[in-house]
């Protein structure tokens, strides 16, 4: 009962519009007073203060705003440029740059959003151009754009790295994502390809040309260096996640200042009032999230939830299984970064009891998380993708099933197959 009202006041006080951050504090509040009275609601705000207590949301900051840099500094551009000059000469070429500019760029922005907007309003006019249609043009964008979060640096793993407390280190959760991503990135291209060949997308291809290659490549060196730099100072040990973030801030800022040069005073000032926004936001759920997760536990939600999966699954597989079918339900109707508030209080313990690795745990789930934003009915990146591109969000949806069907079915590879996403964290972070 404390748990339906912990949900069901939240729920219908974000229904109702009231920002996410309010409605799980006033739901907490509610349950507090029914279920523990003669605890002062000052544990409320002890609660919040200790959730943003924790380094991981100091990384959280500097790659929101090394990402922001990154994007208004000419990195995108560049990057597509270069992609253009290696693949350009490939029949239907413009969508095999579609999915390598988002591997690209995922690895410097870390969200889905950001990738799909930023890769999206450049390449989706340009397909479209080429004889794409848009609808197709903005599924494959959008679809492409989740690739963002898996691969490092990733803002869903800083937050689930918080949430998930002692043991999930953020340098373990980004290493865990690069084998995924790129996995990601090759069955879009399979299914591309299919496609293409089906409906006969994309027969235009550009003149190949060395001269091109080495101009964009050097151009796109320094946006090419900074996840390299950031992956090996993880790896290396030279420096923390959280130090790595603000490498790369230091790194964007000087690299788009003085040797792109587009880095103007306005543009800085945009960068750094829309990092501060995405930031406050994350930080502000988080913080609120430690109160929630602290009733969990009080009132004993976990151990509930745990003894009914122990009852109808009989190993880790099972209950790993079933989590995410629950995780798919509700990422289709949740922000990710809402869900995972919820979900990794009830369901670590499940996990440790389990036996799971915490690091597959959060791997499996944020990709199904990031498949619930382009599935409906919200589907936030469908109707992002969409407007972009001017097209009907239905259609981009029908045109997106192929490749959510394929994304689904990665999905169940990787948790069938934990050495996917454990290899490389046990690999560079040996115990």
């Amino acid at each position: 009962m404390s748990f339906i009202i912990l949900l069901g006041v939240m729920f219908i006080l974000t229904v109702l519009g009231l920002p996410l951050f309010y409605s799980i504090i006033f739901a907490s509040i509610v349950t507090l007073f029914s279920f523990l009275p003669n605890i002062p609601v000052t544990i409320v705000a002890q609660q919040v203060m200790q959730g943003l207590d924790t380094n991981a949301l100091q990384a959280l900051a500097f790659f929101f705003l090394a990402g922001e840099l990154m994007s208004v500094g000419g990195i995108t551009t560049r990057i597509i440029r270069f992609v253009t000059s290696l693949i350009g000469r490939w029949k239907g070429s413009l969508a095999y740059i579609n999915i390598f500019s988002s591997l690209f760029f995922g690895s410097i922005s870390g969200s889905a959003v950001a990738s799909t907007a930023a890769i999206g309003s450049s390449l989706i006019p340009a397909m479209k151009k080429s004889g794409y249609p848009a609808d197709f043009s903005a599924a494959l964008t959008q679809s492409a754009s989740i690739i963002g979060p898996i691969i490092p640096p990733s803002v869903p793993m800083i937050v689930f790295a918080a949430l998930a407390g002692a043991g999930v280190s953020v340098g373990k959760m980004f290493m865990s994502g690069i084998i995924p991503g790129i996995m990601i990135a090759l069955v879009l291209i399979l299914v591309t390809f299919i496609l293409s060949k089906i409906y006969k997308y994309g027969n235009r291809a550009t003149e190949f040309s060395w001269r091109e290659v080495k101009e964009s490549g050097k151009d796109a060196v320094w946006a090419i260096f900074c996840p390299i730099i950031i992956l090996y100072g993880i790896i290396s040990g030279i420096f923390t996640a959280t130090e790595a973030g603000a490498v790369s801030v230091v790194y964007a800022y000087l690299v788009g200042t003085f040797v792109y040069k587009e880095l103007s005073i306005e543009l800085l000032k945009k960068a750094l009032v829309s990092s501060l926004k995405g930031t406050i936001t994350v930080m502000l759920i988080v913080g609120a999230s430690s109160i929630f997760a602290w009733l969990i536990a009080r009132l004993q939600i976990s151990h509930q939830v745990a003894a009914w999966v122990s009852s109808v699954c009989d190993s880790p597989l099972e209950a790993l299984i079933l989590i995410n079918v629950i995780v798919l339900f509700i990422g289709m109707i949740m922000d990710p970064t809402a869900a995972l508030t919820i979900l990794v209080p009830v369901f670590m313990p499940i996990v440790n009891q389990f036996g799971i690795a915490p690091i597959h745990f959060g791997l499996v789930i944020i990709l199904n998380l990031m498949i619930g934003l382009v599935t409906p009915p919200v589907g936030y990146l469908i109707f992002l993708s969409a407007n972009i591109a001017e097209c009907e969000p239905m259609k981009v949806l029908k045109q997106s099933l192929p490749f959510l069907f394929s994304l689904l079915a990665l999905l169940v590879l990787l948790i069938l197959v934990p050495e996917f996403s454990t290899f490389l964290p046990d690999l560079l972070f040996p115990q």
